[in-house]
């Protein structure tokens, strides 16, 4: 058995949150603010052929571009907060039948067994490993080698694992 100690702080949080897709209300958000922005350029009463137009234009575009991507930020810094208010103390233990880890998103661990592990994410500062029911955060500061533990992890989702008992 192997064992990582680590501490989850809100930059793990927020890598989490990073690695969601857009929700449904994202999008419709997204999709609002450019419509907005048509709506903005179709009620322009000036010549449509100045440069002051074609300013208007990309203005706007890149006006609603940044305001949407600052919301989105603002919205993940908060759910970052809620689900690591202050640091705490995690552990990434390699076992000889499971892996488990200390859940982002709440104080348990989760055991996931090879057959568990859905996909392995390795990023600059983290490997995620998802399973269906959660996600396991293990910052790369804590580990010595963490691209040997990511090949290690994806090679252990990927082939049927089989150990002998051990007296």
């Amino acid at each position: 058995m192997q064992r990582w100690s680590y501490q989850l702080t809100r930059v793990d949080a927020l890598a989490y949150l990073r690695l969601a897709q857009p929700s449904k209300l994202q999008k419709l958000a997204f999709g609002a603010a450019f419509f907005s922005w048509g709506a903005g350029v179709a009620l322009y009463m000036g010549d449509w052929g100045s440069a002051n137009f074609v300013t208007v234009l990309a203005g706007g575009a890149v006006v609603a571009a940044l305001a949407v991507l600052a919301v989105r930020g603002l919205r993940r810094r908060h759910k970052a907060a809620k689900l690591v208010p202050i640091s705490r103390p995690a552990v990434f233990e390699e076992w000889i039948d499971c892996i488990a880890a200390t859940e982002i998103d709440s104080t348990d661990e989760a055991n996931l067994s090879p057959e568990l592990i859905g996909e392995v994410i390795q990023t600059r500062t983290h490997i995620f490993v998802r399973s269906h029911s959660t996600t396991l955060v293990i910052p790369t500061r804590a580990l010595d080698d963490p691209a040997a533990l990511a090949a290690y992890l994806r090679e252990l989702a990927r082939d049927p694992y089989y150990f002998d008992a051990q007296d």
